[in-house]
């Protein structure tokens, strides 16, 4: 790695700031940082982290060598033994209630393997319980609040030029007498157009065979959910503007660029809200201008966001087809509930009627609809299960998961706080961080919860929400955005052709009551097993049939399915349409050739 010309790091304004190195270090690149990425549980085991990807590329700007190295649940040793190799000044986790456990197994290891390396956390948990984390791991010497970039930037040069970590802001640390201490906050980043692109390094360790790649156009939210933990209105650790965008011309740079070095074309904009800042004129503009840049640049590209049901109406069926036509296909709802009280209770704008609009325009739009859904929670009832139920029969009950699915409790959230406040909390929770350390109201729906989660999936899932094994039910929930993604595409690349419209629009109709069928077996099913419980009627043998049964009907359900896909795709070839055009990856450059043309036929990051 070429080492770069030391210039002197200067902060003007709060969240301001330049990415430069003290003129002191001489040899950044002798530095080594491992950014190691645990891949536990449900929400981490998305593909990439670009926290982490942000913050290597930041050190690798001024010299200093960094590695992203990914940690198989289970391979903990093996990974520990080749890190050992690589003997990294500073190894750093992003941190998520989900692998607090495994961050003890791997940083225990480390410790041993590597007694003098600077153990590091950030992320979620970092940001909102970093002494919590700091006392109940004792490997880990400094937990990072927020946003990762200053503070890893700050944080290696005081650790080359061995000064104290108590002149290092936006950490917590554990002193050389054991005393814990927490430094002050940095403000929130003001500009994000200062920042690199992320480093790729998982994308080019998969080979390009990744699901989709990361990308991120803003940071914050203006919303103030009281289950979430990402930085909001009413939790933000860091002062400064809870809400910062990228420029759209940059975001199209980006893509652009991943698109041509990589030949990739599959897309996951992580922003809490696609339509922020304000969900309406400003924000639509913003998105707009994405979209129209993807456009006219002929990027064929694919891509998913997230958005908020209040904000989008019939009135918005212009900028949905334009989204559309620039490749999207899935967006993210936090839908949360179909019961107007459990709505004010988790402080959503949204009404039961707004989730039931955005359904609907999604559908019509052909576009997959990913919702967040929190049935099950400390102070829900009988009553509210079946309302709950009843609305996903409604609307999009064909996921089994969504009916049972239990809330899960982050640090720095309303509702941990209100929990906590009125003795719903298990004891030993801030040891462990445990999503789902809590007890409800009512005990008969502490036991539906959990004779739900048993159901399917091993004990790591029932126990503590980490998927290690893949049970049909959600085979078959993540085989349905396959299933969508795959409706879609056809349709953006091949309706023109005489006859595919036809041929795409039968299979949709067909898909779409395989669907309806599925959310009546679910709303069934779970009113059975209802019942059961609540009057003391569950039978252990029967529990096992019902197990097996649900497998059962998800598999055939998925086999269906696929050999109905392969009629489709038998038909589309007769008609001339060439299906391999759909996939994720473009085709490489022939050596010698002219670069491939897209066609538009058709269709925050914290450490």
């Amino acid at each position: 790695m070429t080492t770069t010309l030391p210039i002197t790091m200067v902060t003007r304004k709060p969240g301001t700031f330049e990415i430069a190195i003290d003129p002191r270090i001489t040899d950044p690149a002798s530095f080594r940082v491992s950014f190691l990425i645990l891949l536990d549980g449900d929400l981490v085991m998305s593909p990439e982290h670009l926290g982490v990807a942000y913050m290597a590329s930041v050190l690798r700007k001024v010299g200093v060598t960094a590695e992203i190295r990914e940690v198989v649940h289970g391979e903990e040793k093996a990974a520990v033994d080749a890190l050992a190799e690589y003997a990294p000044r500073l190894v750093c986790f992003t941190l998520m209630s989900l692998n607090v456990a495994s961050c003890l197994r791997v940083s225990r290891l480390i410790r041993e393997r590597l007694p003098d390396t600077v153990i590091a956390c950030g992320g979620p948990a970092g940001t909102f319980a970093g002494l919590d984390v700091l006392r109940n791991n004792p490997h880990v010497d400094v937990v990072a609040v927020g946003e990762g970039e200053p503070v890893i930037l700050d944080l290696v040069q005081k650790l080359y030029l061995d000064e104290p970590l108590t002149g290092c802001p936006g950490i917590g640390l554990r002193l050389p007498d054991g005393e814990l201490r927490q430094n002050p906050p940095r403000p929130v980043l003001h500009d994000l157009n200062v920042l690199p692109f992320p480093a790729r390094d998982q994308l080019e360790q998969h080979g390009n065979k990744l699901e989709y790649v990361r990308v991120s156009t803003s940071r914050g939210c203006v919303a103030h959910c009281t289950f979430c933990s990402a930085p909001h209105l009413k939790n933000r650790a860091q002062p400064g503007k809870p809400w910062r965008a990228r420029d759209p011309e940059l975001v199209v740079d980006e893509v652009e660029e991943l698109v041509k070095r990589y030949r990739f074309r599959t897309y996951d904009f992580i922003d809490s809200t696609f339509e922020d800042p304000d969900g309406g004129r400003v924000g639509k503009k913003r998105v707009a201008a994405i979209a129209g840049g993807i456009l006219e640049r002929g990027l064929d590209i694919y891509y998913n966001v997230c958005m908020r049901a209040e904000n989008w109406s019939d009135d918005d069926n212009e900028l949905l087809d334009l989204l559309v036509r620039s490749g999207l296909e899935k967006v993210n709802v936090g839908i949360e509930s179909g019961v107007p009280s459990e709505l004010e209770l988790w402080e959503k704008r949204a009404t039961v009627e707004d989730n039931a609009t955005i359904i609907r325009l999604l559908r019509e739009h052909g576009v997959y609809l990913a919702m967040g859904y929190i049935p099950f929670h400390p102070y829900a009832t009988a009553e509210t299960l079946v309302q709950n139920a009843e609305f996903l029969r409604r609307n999009a009950g064909h996921n089994l998961r969504r009916m049972t699915e239990r809330l899960e409790i982050y640090p720095g959230t309303a509702i941990l706080r209100k929990i906590e406040a009125e003795g719903l909390l298990a004891d030993g929770y801030w040891d462990t961080l445990d999503p789902y350390g809590y007890h409800f109201a009512d005990p008969r729906v502490e036991r539906l919860a959990k004779h739900y989660a048993s159901l399917y999936n091993n004990d790591d899932y029932h126990r503590h929400g980490v998927i290690t094994e893949q049970s049909s039910v959600f085979e078959f929930e993540t085989f349905n955005v396959v299933v969508q993604t795959f409706i879609s595409r056809l349709y953006r690349r091949f309706h023109p052709v005489p006859g595919a419209k036809e041929v795409i629009q039968e299979f949709k109709d067909w898909v779409h009551g395989v669907r309806q069928e599925c959310g009546q077996f679910n709303f069934e099913f779970f009113m059975r097993n209802l019942d059961a419980v609540l009057n003391d009627r569950l039978d252990a043998d029967k529990q096992r049939r019902d197990v097996e049964d649900v497998g059962h009907y998800f598999r055939q359900r998925i086999n269906q399915i696929k050999s109905q896909q392969l009629r489709v795709g038998k038909a589309l070839h007769r008609l001339g349409c060439n299906v391999a055009e759909i996939s994720s990856t473009l085709p490489p450059v022939r050596p010698g050739g002219a670069p491939r043309s897209y066609s538009t036929e058709g269709a925050s990051a914290v450490w």
